[in-house]
């Protein structure tokens, strides 16, 4: 299944670096590795709010309310905005669809000419 992550351009090397797209927590400015997961949502839109960077991920939910993830399994009649994700996604599953700032640069370039 295609899912969508909103990231920053720092993160979005740090995450090239690492191999895996796996969040973190921050606590009172600090991060902490204890309690790891990645936001995902179905929408572009919402990963567009996020960061200049929007990733479309492959990933597949399993297991029943979430052996991985949790929010995946909304009740009847609701729809999953987002959800967490707590196990890493190799970066082969994972790819930039959407560069706000490359976009932004094109278009000052452009209007240069």
């Amino acid at each position: 299944m295609k899912f969508y992550h909103g990231t920053s351009v720092d993160r979005w090397e740090k995450i090239k670096k690492s191999g895996f797209l796996w969040g973190y927590r921050v606590h009172n400015g600090k991060k902490t590795l204890s309690y790891r997961y990645t936001y995902l949502t179905p929408h572009l839109e919402v990963a567009r709010k996020y960061g200049d960077i929007v990733l479309e991920v492959e990933y597949e939910p399993t297991g029943k309310y979430g052996i991985d993830n949790y929010g995946f399994n909304p009740p009847p009649g609701e729809e999953v905005w987002q959800f967490s994700v707590f196990v890493k996604i190799p970066i082969c599953f994972v790819k930039v669809i959407v560069n706000n700032k490359e976009e932004l640069k094109a278009q000052e370039e452009k209007q240069s000419d």
